[in-house]
This record gives C-alpha cells, sequence and structure tokens, in this order.
C-alpha cells in the first residue's frame, strides 16, 4: 500500500539501528574512491531526491579525484528510488517491467560513453521507499538484485553500490555496500529483521 509523504524524511531509530549493525557486521564499509576504477569517468545511478543529490554527487566528485586530469566525469541518471528502481519487479516502480528502461538507458549510456563502472546508490530516509512500503531490510536487497541484473545485461562491466544516509542535523555519510556480504548477512539475519 503506498503511502503519502512530505518534505523532509527522518531516519528512523530502527533503521539508525540496523546502519550500526551493518556497519559492524562489515556489510556496510567507509567510501574509498581509489578502490574504484575511474579513469574513464563513472555512469552515476541515484535517487533524484533534492535533499540528499548534491551531496552524493559532491561525494562521488571527490571519490573520482586524482583520477581525471580536468573535471570529474560523471554520467549522472536521477530517479525516484535510484537503484531500486533497477531492480526487477520493483514495487518502486509505477509500471511493470518500468526497470527495462532504466536498464536500457545504462546500458546505452555505457555504450556512448564508453564508460565500464557503474556506481549504484540507495539512501535512507527515501520518500521513494517508504512511499511504496520498502524498509531498509528489502532496500539491500533490491540494490543487490539491481547490481545482479545490470551485470547480467551488460557484459564486463562493474557495478560498485553505495548507500547514503541523512543522519540529521546535517551529517551525512555514504557507505560501500558490499553485496557479498550482503548475502552472507541476509542469510543470517533478514528474517529477523523483516
Amino acid at each position: 500500500m503506498k503511502k503519502e509523504y512530505e518534505g523532509r524524511l527522518k531516519l528512523s531509530i530502527e533503521d539508525r539501528n540496523l546502519v550500526r549493525k551493518l556497519r559492524m557486521d562489515g556489510v556496510l564499509d567507509d567510501a574509498k574512491g581509489h578502490f574504484l576504477d575511474q579513469n574513464n569517468g563513472i555512469i552515476l545511478v541515484t535517487c533524484s531526491d533534492g535533499d540528499q543529490f548534491f551531496d552524493i554527487f559532491e561525494h562521488q566528485a571527490q571519490m573520482q579525484a586524482g583520477q581525471q586530469p580536468a573535471d570529474p566525469r560523471i554520467h549522472t541518471f536521477g530517479w525516484h528510488g535510484g537503484a531500486l528502481a533497477c531492480a526487477p519487479c520493483s514495487p518502486i516502480n509505477e509500471r511493470k517491467k518500468a526497470d527495462l528502461v532504466f536498464l536500457d538507458q545504462i546500458k546505452a549510456a555505457r555504450k556512448m560513453k564508453n564508460i565500464d563502472m557503474v556506481a549504484l546508490y540507495t539512501h535512507a530516509p527515501c520518500g521513494a521507499a517508504s512511499g511504496n512500503g520498502v524498509n531498509l531490510v528489502k532496500a539491500f536487497a533490491l540494490q543487490a538484485g539491481a547490481k545482479v541484473k545490470i551485470k547480467t545485461l551488460n557484459r564486463g562491466i562493474k557495478v560498485a553500490c553505495f548507500f547514503h544516509v541523512d543522519y540529521g542535523n546535517g551529517v551525512k555519510r555514504t557507505y560501500f555496500f558490499s553485496r557479498r556480504k550482503w548475502d552472507a548477512w541476509a542469510r543470517e539475519n533478514a528474517k529477523e529483521e523483516r
């Protein structure tokens, strides 16, 4: 069931605790740009949330520092839910198979710009997620599914997942999200977190 929301959302105590647990368990880690080969740029897939977009884009540009001879080369896609909209059968999407449109756009950008690295972002709190009944555990599962789908449709492409958190009071952080560690964590913990 869709839920209406207005203005700025606040990170819930439950989500704050889950983020802390995922950090302790190594699923979320500090994002380090030098770990990504961004010499030819990056395709950024993120939510279009006007309260978070600038911080996400600026952080991505900083992670590219030293790898580009001039300005950052970031080919950006921003739509409601970001990475969540790329997952098959995502509840974020109003239309069935809308994910295929987004996946086609990523494929076209790769070919057009010759960029083989994708930065796939989700964030919390997210109006698109909460408005469609997607809790944080489900959001991570959708992001992991989106990564798999993008890699399946684009042989040889590299996809790195990131999670952006607005803790409130101007405190925002971007974390690397390990799909491999998430898969192991979800097998052990996700049932109790739902």
